[in-house]
């Protein structure tokens, strides 16, 4: 794990140890010369896998995702701390495997998904393949970072003949289409809900399918529209000759009895 500056106005720092003060002071383990920054500001604090700072100093300001360190508050991956004014973060190291020309197969595409459909993860997609575990902690198949969710909170497994599910202890249940499960078969189309974070077990295939249905569905609605469009210009077309028609033969009556009644008038005469 590694500190790093977002803002790029400091080196990032290699956490190698379990507690590492941070201050303008040249004894700080990470010095940072800012304004406000005190000599020692804070204490960033690693037990086992876990972070946490820790402020000493009442009058020293720092926070975690906006809320006020008041003695001390866990940090997580990717949490954003502001120690007085300078913007840090937890991120793991990343390791870059040299490339060895051989020719990677392509992963297929799995089965089910699970689609968020509420909170920060509405509309995000997360494939499920063998055991799929969801929790707090980056080392999750399905990193939940939501305060309410467990670190170790539930894994999903793909079955031959479906999905399972199982609450591993979580604190706030494992929620099947509202109803709480230690463990359940579940299927494509059930609600998960872990705390107030809710799933949906999708397929894409299904999806696929029903998007393909919809455009055809689509397509034959149009072509009804144009066929009921077309036939109502041609009846419309048909009753406007026939008036055409209608008035051109009253017109012609009419001709011809003006004329009639003009020759009757000559002959009586």
């Amino acid at each position: 794990m590694k500190l790093v500056f977002p803002h790029k106005e400091h080196k990032d720092f290699e956490l190698i140890g379990d507690s590492f003060t941070i201050g303008s002071s040249a004894d700080a383990a990470i010095r940072i010369e800012a304004i406000g920054m005190s000599s020692v500001h804070a204490t960033l604090i690693k037990d086992g896998d876990d972070y946490s700072l820790r402020i000493d100093n009442p009058a020293c300001m720092a926070s975690v995702n906006g809320r006020l360190v008041k003695d001390s508050k866990e940090v997580r991956e990717g949490d954003l701390m502001i120690i007085s004014q300078v913007h840090c973060k937890l991120e793991s190291k990343k390791v870059e495997k040299p490339d060895d020309n051989r020719t990677r197969i392509r992963m297929a595409l799995p089965k089910f998904v699970l689609r968020g459909v509420s909170g920060v993860y509405f509309g995000k997609t997360f494939p499920l393949r063998g055991n799929t575990s969801l929790g707090r902690h980056p080392d999750n198949d399905i990193f939940v970072n939501v305060d309410g969710i467990s670190r170790k909170h539930a894994v999903i497994s793909v079955l031959a003949d479906g999905l399972e599910i199982q609450d591993v202890g979580s604190s706030n249940g494992t929620y099947v289409n509202g109803k709480q499960i230690t463990k359940a078969i579940i299927k494509l189309g059930d609600e998960i809900k872990l705390d107030n974070i809710r799933f949906l077990i999708q397929s894409l295939g299904v999806q696929i399918d029903n998007d393909t249905q919809k455009s055809k569905t689509d397509t034959t609605a149009n072509k009804t529209d144009k066929s009921i469009s077309s036939q109502g210009i041609m009846e419309t077309s048909g009753s406007t000759g026939k008036w055409v028609a209608t008035v051109l033969i009253l017109l012609a009556a009419a001709g011809a009895g003006a004329w009639y009644l003009g020759l009757l008038d000559r002959f009586l005469s």
